[in-house]
């Protein structure tokens, strides 16, 4: 089978387009020929080593790795302790490695069937990210109806949907940041009640002004560096802050007590952690599909490229030149 492998860390380079043998199942898991292969940072992040360094005291990559977190395709094969009649379906999963390939091992408990009609490339690119905000918005802290949500980066993978989940469960007021014009009309387009940018100081004081000074119930940061700290500016009281992740880096040390006079929280989110707790993630991924098929979420595709052109989606995506989900087509 045709895959994208990397035997270093380094920059889009270092992948390369391999025969690989075909993976075989084992207990509680099923081979899946792949449709559609969904992408997103934290493949990038994993590709350029970041998750081995000390400092991120997250996991890590053991090399040779094949990346790749989310797919849509047909189960082929089932390992032990999984029924046969699994075969033949259409399935969106979610995995810990090995999705950048032709045929890629999942565990049957973190899919979900499909109907035959779904959109292959849509819903590929949905459980990574879309589990991501599912599980921010209703595990990490339970966003409840009426309450005002900001999210960080709403244009990206994570973003976008958060923005379109936040308003399928009855937010009061979503606002997302982006960092140009375009991409915060994109914003607006997925549902979003205003878009600002988050690149002034300034930015908190736009987020008091929309919500008449009381500030944002829930927030989902994706940003980091100086974004991180000027957050708790604009959080209500009560206010939750979810950190999904720190595209700028960690920024500078936050002291806890802060977080006192206001009785507000923040608390962290690091997808892997859930593996060994798939009934969260058979609800999320249960969410995701229902929504989509109840026209309340609707995949946002920032381009499709074929699998041997897996470098060039990731350099894509590193530049910031799409709006929404990178997915590849592993036929090509």
């Amino acid at each position: 089978m045709k895959a994208i492998e990397y035997r270093k860390f380094g920059g889009p380079e270092v992948l390369e387009y391999v025969d690989l043998p075909e993976p075989q199942p084992g207990r509680g898991e099923v081979l899946i020929e792949t449709t559609a292969i969904g992408v997103n940072f934290p493949d990038i992040r994993e590709r350029m080593g970041v998750y081995n360094r000390a400092e991120t005291h997250v996991g890590g990559v053991t090399l040779p790795q094949v990346g790749g977190l989310q797919i849509v395709g047909h189960v082929v094969r089932t390992g032990t302790e999984v029924h046969a009649a699994l075969i033949g379906r259409k399935v969106m999963a979610l995995m810990p490695k090995g999705a950048y390939a032709q045929f890629a091992l999942a565990r049957a408990d973190m899919l979900v069937e499909l109907d035959d009609d779904a959109d292959d490339i849509g819903m590929a690119s949905l459980p990574c990210q879309g589990v991501t905000a599912f599980l921010a918005l209703q595990v990490c802290t339970v966003l409840q109806p009426g309450e005002t949500l900001l999210v960080h980066g709403a244009a990206g993978g994570v973003g976008s949907l958060a923005v379109q989940i936040a308003k399928t469960l009855g937010a009061g007021l979503v606002i997302g940041t982006g960092s140009s014009n375009a991409r915060r009309a994109f914003i607006r387009n997925l549902g979003a009640d205003h878009a600002i940018a988050y690149d002034t100081p300034q930015w908190p004081e736009a987020v008091l002004a929309l919500t008449a000074g009381a500030g944002a119930d829930v927030i989902l940061e994706t940003i980091g560096g100086t974004v991180f700290d000027q957050n708790f500016g604009c959080l209500a009281k009560f206010g939750r802050c979810v950190v999904i992740g720190s595209t700028r880096g960690p920024g500078e040390p936050f002291a806890p007590r802060r977080l006192m006079a206001k009785a507000q929280t923040l608390t962290g989110l690091y997808l892997p952690t859930f593996f060994e707790h798939t009934d969260l993630i058979q609800r999320g991924l249960l969410f995701l599909r229902d929504a989509v098929q109840q026209g309340k979420i609707k995949p946002t595709i920032g381009g499709v490229f074929p699998l041997s052109r897996t470098a060039e989606a990731h350099a894509c995506l590193e530049r910031r030149e799409v709006q929404g989900v990178i997915v590849l087509d592993p036929r090509s």
